[in-house]
């Protein structure tokens, strides 16, 4: 069985976990596969977009605990089993998506949160269950949780393991926005196409830049867009996307080659 099929369509690679039988649960080959997918997509100058979703009634319900042992070497495993593929996904170069259908817990929140873009069905069930098992958070939820919904409600998630809902995802600003489970394999699909026609080096710069500006002041990232500007005017994109503006038509970004890389 192909716990991990990847299909490449118009510039977005959609990678789905294929685990249904088990909550999409990630063993050890399952992770060290993803990393390796993330980082040959990363160089692949044909995906544009990178979509990340599970089959079945569940995004990811965490680590696959069948290999879980007391007493294991928890840093050892986290260390080199799945931070390696949680870093090949944050530090994807390119825009990234994921699509969460049912539950998104552990591990399975931390490769959704790890995305730049979340959406998630009205039936999601995002949960930090950690409280449950006398351990701490990881797979990036320190990191990602008090960025993306404050200290308070993030403590309130590790102290509770509650699990939240879809549309309380999006009111908490956990996810970006919420659509009926129905529509949300089509949903995310056209959103990712949309993003994978768009002009794909520009969105690694200002990827990159974004990242970099949460630690800047406002004159340093007014100075780093005039740079970048510069740049980017430079370049095939610009000119295809002002000609596209004159002769009024949708710009065709996906005939340049090659993709550059982010720096």
């Amino acid at each position: 069985m192909n716990d991990l099929p990847i299909q490449l369509s118009d510039g977005l690679l959609t990678v789905t976990l294929n685990r249904p039988e088990k909550m999409n649960s990630v063993m050890a080959e399952m992770a060290h596969r993803l990393a390796s997918i993330f980082r040959e997509a990363a160089s692949n100058e044909d995906v544009r977009c990178l979509l990340v979703t599970g089959a079945g009634k569940a995004f990811c319900a965490g680590r696959d605990l069948s290999e879980a042992r007391p007493g294991e070497d928890a840093y050892q495993i986290i260390s080199t089993v799945f931070n390696p593929m949680l870093t090949a996904l944050y530090e994807f170069p390119k825009p990234s998506i994921s699509a969460i259908n049912g539950a998104a817990m552990g591990v399975g929140l931390g490769i959704a949160l790890a995305c730049d873009i979340v959406i998630a069905a009205d039936n999601a069930r995002l949960s930090s269950p950690f409280a449950n098992l006398g351990v701490a958070l990881d797979s990036g939820g320190h990191y990602h949780l008090p960025r993306m919904v404050g200290i308070h409600r993030a403590l309130e998630m590790i102290y509770t393991a509650d699990v939240i809902r879809g549309k309380q995802a999006e009111a908490w600003g956990l996810v970006n926005r919420s659509v009926p489970g129905l529509k949300l394999a089509e949903w995310s699909r056209q959103l990712g196409l949309r993003i994978a026609a768009g002009p794909t080096n520009a969105f690694v710069q200002q990827k990159r830049l974004a990242r970099e500006s949460m630690q800047m002041g406002f004159g340093a990232v007014l100075e780093s867009e005039a740079r970048l500007q510069a740049e980017l005017v430079q370049m095939p994109e610009y000119a295809e996307g002002l000609a596209g503006f004159i002769e009024k038509r949708r710009p065709d970004f996906r005939s340049l080659r090659p993709q550059p890389k982010s720096r």
